[in-house]
């Protein structure tokens, strides 16, 4: 439910009220499998949605296995006002609250893969429980046949966003556009591994199951960006626009790696599961600087102009639009990692230790230094932080030209080049974070090269 008021010819302020419900999912023939957990995760058991009574708590769980959250209204209010009567310039804010109700579809798919109704485990080789090719799936003593559970509580998360424009034209059919916009997200997914503890470690719980992953809903998250634009309007068959973004964002959300996608597969998962506030730290798409730049140029069409050309100088020279695109920013965050570590069977989420040296102290060859991390110490957990390698420097350069040619009234033949990376230039994506590796600190990723592609395409 939205309105609009007009106060006067200088103020208009829109406003109004949304609600947003998503219900669990459900399973025609309810083959779901949540887990029933007791106190402190010191006992659990399987709750199928064809019997879902849990054994342990006595509670009767929805046949989605996960309690339905319908409080989810989202105000939204916008203002815009022009301060000086008759300039141009432009002020507005606003503020607004939505909802992600698409996250139970990816936990419904979670809980559909397991025992008893598949065979699903996690499991590591040791002494005591061998794995062989014959038979890699041995339930290990202290192992649970599950590999998954939600909090039937969990909730559904919401992202308060404000923000505060000024527009305004200047000269020379330019203008410009600053925006402040601010993010604070709640009740984020949280993942982690119940009753893991460090390498090394004395286990106090020797009969707490272990094994299986657990999702809540306790994660939050914050963004301030700033952006400026100056953009030149079309004029004589020219226009540009220049884009300067500066932010950054923060987060103990495991999913926000996949940028709000509730799916466990792209989730990252938490090194100490007694301690979630500790994996607050950067989030994986912060870039903290990033400039985007659009340049188009069209020879124009028709007599006036600069198209007075006549001939096959005109025909060749009228109607091509040229564009180029460029985007380049700083790097994006990683994590160190110590993957020889294995953990209930896992591995490449326990992070190393930081040792004092310079990370950007790199030897030649070399583009992080790797005395800047050592293994985790026995029995304690690594304090690396999370994200806390920023990757490398990120460039791209895409360029177009576009032709149409009119055979007469009713057909037309569309010419496009279009290149890639036209320049041909090498820009790593990623570095090898693994502490591990011999390679730590080369690339581990680079973009694609130049590319080019043409399309002939008839219309009539």
């Amino acid at each position: 439910m939205m309105d609009d008021w007009r106060a006067n010819p200088q103020l208009t302020i829109n406003a109004g009220v949304r609600w947003e419900y998503g219900a669990p999912v459900t399973e025609l023939k309810d083959r779901l499998v949540n887990l029933d957990v007791g106190s402190g995760f010191e006992a659990v058991a399987p709750v199928l949605a064809s019997d879902p009574t849990g054994a342990l708590t006595g509670i009767r769980y929805p046949a989605s296995l996960m309690r339905a959250d319908r409080g989810n209204v989202g105000p939204r209010i916008g203002v815009s006002i022009r301060p000086i009567p008759g300039s141009s310039m432009v002020v507005s804010a606003g503020y607004g609250i939505t909802y992600d109700t698409s996250v139970y579809q990816g936990i419904a798919i979670q809980m559909a893969q397991q025992a008893p109704l598949a065979k699903s485990l996690t499991v590591e080789n040791s002494t005591t429980c061998p794995l062989t090719l014959a038979n890699g799936f041995i339930l290990c003593p202290g192992k649970t046949p599950q590999t998954f559970g939600v909090d039937p509580n969990y909730r559904v998360g919401y992202a308060q966003t404000w923000n505060l424009k000024v527009q305004r034209d200047l000269p020379g059919s330019l203008q410009m556009l600053a925006t402040y916009t601010g993010i604070k997200g709640t009740r984020g997914a949280q993942l982690f591994l119940p009753n893991t503890n460090p390498a090394g470690a004395l286990n106090t719980c020797l009969n707490c199951p272990v094994g299986f992953e657990y999702l809540a809903s306790d994660g939050n998250s914050t963004r301030q960006s700033g952006q400026i634009q100056l953009r030149r309007r079309l004029h004589s068959g020219f226009t540009a626009a220049v884009l300067y973004t500066y932010s950054k964002s923060i987060d103990n959300d495991s999913a926000l790696g996949g940028q709000g996608a509730a799916t466990q597969a792209s989730a990252t998962i938490a090194q100490d599961w007694r301690n979630l506030g500790d994996e607050r730290g950067l989030s994986t798409f912060d870039q903290r600087h990033l400039v985007n730049a659009l340049v188009q140029y069209t020879t124009g069409m028709g007599s006036a102009g600069g198209t007075l050309l006549s001939g096959w100088r005109g025909r060749l020279y009228k109607e091509w639009t040229v564009q180029t695109q460029i985007s380049a920013g700083s790097g994006l965050p990683q994590t160190p990692i110590d993957s020889s570590v294995v953990v209930a069977g896992y591995s490449a989420f326990v992070r190393p230790n930081v040792t004092g040296a310079s990370l950007s102290a790199a030897p030649p060859g070399l583009f992080l230094n790797p005395a800047a991390f050592s293994p985790p110490t026995a029995g304690q957990w690594g304090n690396a932080r999370r994200d806390g390698i920023t990757g490398p420097n990120q460039f791209s350069l895409n360029a177009a030209m576009v032709r149409t040619f009119r055979l007469d009234a009713k057909v037309n033949l569309d010419l496009q080049i279009a290149a890639t990376n036209a320049f041909n230039h090498v820009s790593y994506t990623s570095w090898i974070t693994n502490i591990n590796s011999t390679q730590f600190g080369l690339p581990a990723a680079a973009n694609a090269m130049r590319s080019l592609q043409t399309a002939l395409r008839l219309r009539f």
